[in-house]
């Protein structure tokens, strides 16, 4: 049976990816996504004279050599529309974090730095803290090589299991209510440590690093190099429907009614608008079932992303400050800290002399700011105005007056997020990393359901780019092995 023309749906970094690499294979691609950009939640947008980044922080893979650098190069990720390569911050300190009896603590790159500003503050978990230090080396290590030799593989998977262990749990090594507090409260206190450590220790190898340019150029690379290879992106066309005859998957069928005939699918697009919408439910296995009914998510988030005069590069370029009075957002979630991310590292986002700065919360009650939208647009224009002041008012005591200086103000929430990407509850990177999670796969084909396919981050608990990119490459490599076409991965 022929698959020579495939249909991807979305046009995410999983999507882009698999797009790419099916092409250099010999396929026949055309993407269908409902938005006009690619990239998915790995986007950018102008207001202005700035650039407001949503999603990269670091990437995975930016150093020469180190692991998914070989893929992000294979897409073209890293080579500019002008041909130049993407320039790579690396930075000293990964977050400052406030601490609630005042002062802050100091996540620095540099492990030894790192050792002693931890027993600045817990000198009596002397062991405990040499012990957390040892394993962000053997887990940094995992990821700064590509080719790892089979006892280190054996060494890094067991130190990468021990990383799975719940935050809560892991913070009760320490006698110090300082580093309790650290290990407690930055990240949500069921979800596994890896998801403080795997950026962390990935910083004094310097293979995880910044992109400038951001996240939409990032992704716009990707599409530049598919589009070269012949892939056909087809913006602003939403799928309905899955077509299904006799148990395989036909093609689809667009809003509007419009019908595109493939001989395999593929949806990178949101898993339960996958499954529960274009496929109505009817192919959905226990492993998505149970996923769908008890899987912890990711928050959604609200963005409050200023463009203000002046540089700020004396200040820490991400930090989550404490407040002794929280911030309650119109969902009803409480907040003693908010993420603070200030941009003066990256000059394509600002003008020379300005600063992009984006204060962020996140929020597991997506579903209230859709519904707020929906029935009462004036009141969540409302919300939004309110929260900004809120925000600068916080921001003052930290960066100084902003009187004069506020030249940029947009804020996006979770209603933006679903607009925009349609994922569910307005989720930022699909089920969430807990030691259930990141423990079990989920399975990117369906039962009853011939030529076609799932891939992204709804079917990787855990999500990030990389896993998404490395699923394009997973699911080309399987359609060539299945219908025996030669599988090419270089670019040409």
């Amino acid at each position: 049976m022929s698959t020579d023309h495939v249909v991807i749906i979305g046009a995410g970094i999983a999507g882009l990816s698999a797009a790419s690499f099916l092409a250099r294979s010999g396929y026949t691609v055309t993407v269908l996504e409902s938005h006009a950009l690619p990239g998915g939640l790995c986007t950018s947008w102008k207001r202005g004279q700035y650039t407001i980044d949503y999603c990269v922080h670091w990437l995975m893979g930016t150093k020469e050599g180190s692991e998914f650098n070989q893929l992000w190069k294979d897409l073209g990720a890293f080579t500019n529309d002008d041909g130049s390569t993407v320039p790579i911050v690396n930075f000293d300190q990964f977050s400052t974090m406030g601490l609630s009896k005042g002062d802050s603590i100091t996540l620095y790159s540099d492990l030894e730095a790192l050792e002693k500003e931890l027993l600045r503050y817990g000198d009596e978990d002397r062991k405990e803290v040499h012990a957390f230090i040892a394993s962000l080396k053997k887990l940094g290590t995992r990821f700064s090589d590509e080719k790892t030799n089979i006892l280190g593989s054996i060494s890094q998977f067991l130190t990468l299991f021990k990383h799975l262990q719940p935050m809560k749990e892991y913070s009760k090594r320490f006698k110090s209510q300082i580093l309790q507090e650290l290990f407690s409260t930055e990240i949500p206190e069921d979800w596994s440590l890896i998801a403080l450590t795997l950026g962390l220790s990935q910083q004094p190898y310097q293979c995880a690093g910044y992109p400038v340019g951001g996240s939409l150029n990032l992704a716009k690379n990707i599409e530049r190099e598919a589009k070269r290879l012949g892939v056909t992106f087809r913006y602003n066309s939403t799928v309905d429907r899955i077509v299904v005859e006799d148990g395989v998957a036909k093609g689809v069928t667009l809003r509007g009614g419009e019908h595109v005939d493939a001989d395999y699918v593929i949806s990178a697009a949101d898993g339960h608008t996958t499954l529960f919408g274009m496929l109505e439910g009817k192919y959905l296995s226990k492993p998505y079932q149970k996923a769908y009914e008890s899987y912890p998510l990711f928050p959604s988030s609200i963005m409050v992303a200023l463009g203000l005069k002046g540089d700020y590069s004396n200040l820490p370029h991400n930090s989550s400050p404490y407040f002794k009075e929280p911030i309650t957002l119109f969902d009803g979630s409480s907040h003693n800290r908010f993420n603070l991310n200030i941009y003066h590292y990256d000059p394509t986002l600002a003008p020379k002399g300005k600063t992009l700065i984006t204060v962020m919360f996140n929020t597991w009650e997506g579903e209230k700011w859709q519904q707020l939208a929906t029935d009462n647009p004036k009141q969540y224009e409302e919300e939004k105005s309110k929260l900004t002041k809120e925000v600068l008012a916080r921001l003052e005591k930290i960066i100084g007056p902003l009187e004069d200086k506020v030249e940029m103000v947009d804020v996006s929430t979770p209603h933006s997020v679903i607009r925009y990407t349609g994922n569910w509850q307005g989720s930022f990177e699909g089920f969430a990393p807990t030691k259930a999670t990141l423990s079990k796969s989920l399975p990117k084909t369906l039962p009853g359901l011939k030529h076609f396919a799932m891939i992204g981050q709804w079917t990787t608990p855990g999500g990030g780019l990389p896993t998404a990119a490395k699923d394009g490459l997973d699911i080309a490599k399987k359609l060539c092995k299945e219908y025996g076409k030669p599988f090419t991965a270089k670019l040409s």
